[in-house]
């Protein structure tokens, strides 16, 4: 008898789940509720951009499209913080392309960063390090900017990152 009331419990907190998620979900419906309200695509749009944060409006979609081909749009970084981009057309050589953009405090910067060395055709005092594709620069009031990219060619990052870095420079 234990058995098929817990079984009975467990039912019920699913089913009541499920129902929570099914009625919660709007379906993809632009906020004013009407698929076919003028600019609904745009505004649409301009709600993810919003519920992502700034962080993933520092750079622009063409310049990430760019240097990754198409990609996800842009997602919270939880490893550095801001945001990443990551190419939708799966691994090259191995490598899942992406191209992360952060802005932090200096004790957090030196705690993650792999500062590299000294680099030019970028900003003042950045610094660059070629195994991953970082370029770091002080931005900001004493925060640190940083540009990643992971991208399989190894010829092509350091002028993506200084590009990357110019635009995001540009943007704080």
């Amino acid at each position: 008898m234990g058995m098929f009331r817990k079984l009975a419990h467990v039912t019920l907190v699913v089913g009541t789940l499920t129902l929570v998620v099914a009625c919660g979900s709007d379906g993809g419906a632009p906020p004013s509720g009407r698929a076919d309200a003028p600019g609904a695509g745009n505004e649409a749009a301009d709600d993810v951009a919003e519920a992502k944060g700034d962080e993933c409006g520092r750079l622009p979609a063409n310049e990430v499209t760019d240097v990754i081909g198409p990609n996800d749009g842009g997602q919270h970084d939880y490893a550095l913080g801001g945001c990443i981009w990551t190419a939708s057309s799966g691994p090259k050589d191995g490598i899942v392309e992406a191209v992360s953009a952060t802005v932090l405090p200096k004790d957090q910067y030196e705690a993650v960063a792999d500062v590299g060395n000294p680099v030019s055709g970028s900003a003042d005092d950045a610094t660059y390090n070629d195994t991953h594709g970082e370029l770091w620069f002080p931005c900001r009031s004493g925060d640190f900017c940083g540009i990643k990219v992971s991208i399989s060619d190894p010829d092509k990052r350091k002028d993506a990152a200084l590009r990357l870095g110019k635009v995001l420079q540009g943007k704080v």
